[in-house]
């Protein structure tokens, strides 16, 4: 399975839709509801949208990887991988404005999907 990304073609139906989310699926502070983490592309100082990466399975559903530590996402994706983290309780609203199917939960991605910083870093 090739690693599709945003942009990238899925193979199945053409391009995948942008998971693009905004400031306010961005975590405000509260400590009521935990924070889930999402590989995401690259982000700049003073973006004020994000692109969360999408994976298409083998058997062709949209997934949004969400891992529950910095330290899972580090282990599935690389220590390369660009990240955001948000609010759990906005996950849902970000699988279905991604057209994702579901969410893939701690996730480690074959050797050859990941994001090394020895390998040259994220990009």
């Amino acid at each position: 399975m090739s690693a599709d990304r945003y942009g990238a073609l899925d193979g199945v139906s053409g391009t995948v839709p942008p998971a693009v989310i905004g400031p306010e699926f961005v975590d405000a502070g509260s400590d009521e509801v935990e924070d889930v983490f999402l590989p995401s592309e690259r982000v700049q100082y003073g973006d004020e949208e994000a692109t969360v990466e999408l994976r298409r399975l083998e058997d062709g559903r949209l997934v949004v990887l969400a891992y529950t530590s910095l330290e899972s996402l580090v282990e599935g994706c690389g220590e390369g991988q660009p990240w955001l983290s948000v609010r759990s309780d906005y996950l849902q609203q970000i699988v279905v404005d991604s057209g994702a199917t579901e969410v893939l939960w701690n996730a480690v991605l074959p050797d050859d999907q990941r994001r090394n910083a020895a390998a040259g870093g994220a990009s």
